[in-house]
Formats: structure tokens, C-alpha cells, sequence
């Protein structure tokens, strides 16, 4: 069963459906946006809720997006250097088996 957790961003409560036991995981959620909008409020001469937690949104996917695609040009690089080692062993077997 689903609980609804209250968690306060910007000075104003939102109600959050989270499962049991995920309260302490859903105010960290919470804290972490409050403090990009805090972050970009500072930076910015908007005051507007709303355009704070867009441009938050928009920061926070870009984040994402980069780590998911260094992640695939790691697991790239990986793949790589994988199929350089079996050519590498392929061809020690090959000459031990000759010799």
C-alpha cells in the first residue's frame, strides 16, 4: 500500500505517493530539487515557482542525460578493448598450438 508523504520544496508542501519505508529516499528527492531551485534562483532575477522548478527540471535531465551517455561510451570502450583482448589471446593460442 502506497503511503502519501507531504515534502516541502520552495516553501510549499507537496503531497508524494511513496512506498513504506521510501520517506527518507522521497525528502532527499525533495531536498535535492529544492536546492537546484535555490541554486538557479540565485543566479537568476526570476522569482516564478514554476519557471524555477522548469529550469531545475531541465538541469536535472541534462545531468542525466550526460551520465547515461558517458556510461554508453564507457560501456563502448569496454566492448572494445574486450574484443582487442581475444584477438590478442587469440593469437598467443593460435602460436603456442603451432609450436
Amino acid at each position: 500500500m502506497k503511503n502519501i508523504l507531504y515534502v516541502q520544496i520552495m516553501g510549499r508542501q507537496y503531497p508524494v505517493e511513496s512506498n513504506p519505508g521510501d520517506e527518507l529516499y522521497v525528502n532527499r528527492l525533495a531536498q535535492f530539487v529544492e536546492e537546484r531551485m535555490v541554486e538557479i534562483k540565485g543566479g537568476s532575477k526570476t522569482a516564478d515557482t514554476i519557471t524555477l522548478a522548469v529550469m531545475a527540471a531541465m538541469n536535472i535531465a541534462d545531468e542525466l542525460f550526460r551520465v547515461q551517455d558517458g556510461k554508453g561510451n564507457l560501456n563502448q570502450s569496454l566492448e572494445t578493448k574486450a574484443d582487442e583482448l581475444l584477438v590478442l589471446l587469440d593469437k598467443t593460442l593460435a602460436a603456442a598450438d603451432a609450436s
